[in-house]
């Protein structure tokens, strides 16, 4: 194992944080890591000569220091549209650089001066009487069921039917930020897997699905991919998939490097959209539920520090969202109020971003169990749901049939498994053409049982669109409230 501490300085602030991580074939085992993050504003309009300068007076500055071989130990979160973001730095830890690097960042950078500017997007019946613009799934997992539960129908009433819209996810890009996705599972036989965005160092670009550390088997993307798109679990199956693999067993592990790869991740998937959209707004959906420490505590380590990285978190988001990208967050597992285990959910605040959704979590019984407070907008069931189980690539898994199959399926918990059910919900809005998926969204989204709760997802079937055959008897939808 290596020793290794990571120091993160972002526009003049600095805080310091001890991690230990694998890392080979370096000058000398021990070594230290920086993350100098700079201001979008200036170097988004920085020509390549203002860039180039600034490039070569930090790296004049700070050469004694640098981990040889020094060419190789600066670098660079870069967009091809937002320009230099910001630098990661390796040094031996055997040297004092960080007094040098900080004084460096002092004197060449500029203050933050963004201001931000958002923009927001805002039946046929047969002869049975089903609008024939929903589908049946019949024998799907209960928070499916759920999420097409109509206001007044009981759970009994479903009869184990999800009832979703036809060719849900049509013409979106859903993009997954998380450990990556095992796509040999059955789940994904019919997902259209556009592309693969592997962020930061010495990440090994291999498409799978990591797990979260080393020692651990979670494989938490394959579940997350599956929740929304598929084919028996997900809720947008015509989405276009993109995944962003943020975390790489054999790379740079801890929470540092976790939020620096997060970040250059985000820069990536701009990138990728804007390639992808050249002629107009895009239609894609981002989805977050994978979590970092909470900011809470990051306060109280240093507030400074805390603030400089939710800017530069909000910075990106909001480039993002200027594109016409929709976040989708998962709220944390905490049971806490006010704050998120998700840093970037904290950043991503909805009331300031109207693109934005954090979810939380209900039970069976649609009480909350999870995190609540203003930050969270909806809830999703989220305990005891049947997730797709995924494997290293270096297993060769033999996957059963029937949701009895241990081998296909596991059970999972957490705000990380809603999180992407409402993101294939969004998704599915969105390709309606209808305006603000958002606000259909929260237009759809039933009243909570208790007090305090967050809204509860619904996809706005109602019983009345079903076939006469299985309606409940005496069904009337409440137009007033429905």
């Amino acid at each position: 194992m290596t020793f290794v501490s990571t120091v993160w300085i972002a526009f003049h602030l600095i805080h310091s944080a001890v991690a230990t991580l694998p890392k080979i074939g370096t000058w000398e085992k021990n070594y230290k890591t920086y993350w100098v993050g700079l201001n979008g504003a200036y170097t988004k309009t920085a020509s390549k000569r203002e860039e180039v300068a600034f490039l070569r007076a930090f790296r004049n500055r700070i050469e004694d220091y640098l981990l040889p071989p020094q060419q190789f130990t600066i670098y660079e979160m870069r967009s091809e549209f937002l320009g230099l973001v910001g630098l990661v730095v390796d040094t031996p830890a055997s040297l004092p650089a960080e007094e040098e690097i900080k004084a460096a960042v002092y004197v060449l950078s500029r203050r933050w001066k963004t201001e931000f500017n958002i923009k927001f997007r805002r039946d046929n019946r047969g002869g049975d009487g089903k609008d024939s613009n929903i589908e049946q799934r019949d024998n799907a997992p209960h928070d499916l069921v759920s999420l097409s539960t109509p206001p007044g129908v009981s759970a009994k009433q479903m009869q184990g039917i999800f009832w979703q819209w036809k060719n849900p996810g049509d013409g979106v890009t859903v993009y997954v930020m998380d450990t990556g996705c095992d796509s040999r599972h059955p789940e994904f036989k019919n997902t259209k897997f556009q592309d693969w965005i592997f962020p930061g160092p010495e990440t090994l670009e291999e498409p799978r699905d990591d797990s979260d550390l080393p020692e651990s088997n979670d494989f938490h993307g394959t579940p997350v991919t599956a929740k929304i798109v598929g084919e028996k679990t997900g809720v947008a199956q015509n989405a276009i998939v993109v995944v962003a693999n943020i975390i790489a067993g054999n790379a740079r592990q801890g929470f540092g490097h976790d939020l620096y790869k997060a970040h250059d991740c985000l820069l990536k998937i701009y990138d990728h959209v804007k390639e992808n959209n050249p002629g107009g707004t895009a239609k894609c959906v981002i989805n977050i539920s994978y979590g970092w420490i909470p900011l809470d505590h990051l306060k109280s380590i240093d507030a400074r520090w805390a603030a400089a990285i939710e800017l530069h978190s909000r910075y990106i988001f909001t480039e993002l969202v200027n594109l016409g990208c929709y976040f989708v967050m998962a709220s944390g597992n905490s049971g806490k109020e006010v704050t998120t285990d998700l840093i970037f959910a904290h950043a991503a605040d909805p009331k300031l971003m109207g693109n934005t959704v954090v979810v939380g979590g209900h039970d069976f019984d649609l009480r909350n169990v999870y995190d609540y407070g203003g930050i969270v907008t909806i809830s999703a069931e989220a305990r005891n749901l049947i997730v797709a189980r995924g494997y290293p690539m270096s297993m060769t898994p033999s996957y059963g049939e029937g949701w009895d199959s241990s081998s296909t399926w596991k059970v999972g918990h957490g705000t990380s498994f809603a999180s992407p059910v409402v993101a294939g919900l969004l998704a599915t809005f969105l390709s309606f053409g209808l305006g603000d998926p958002v606000r259909l969204l929260h237009t759809f989204a039933k009243k909570p049982p208790y007090p305090g709760q967050a809204k509860i997802a619904f996809n706005g079937i109602y019983a009345d669109q079903w076939p006469k055959s299985l309606r409940p008897e005496g069904y009337t939808r409440n137009l007033k409230n429905p």
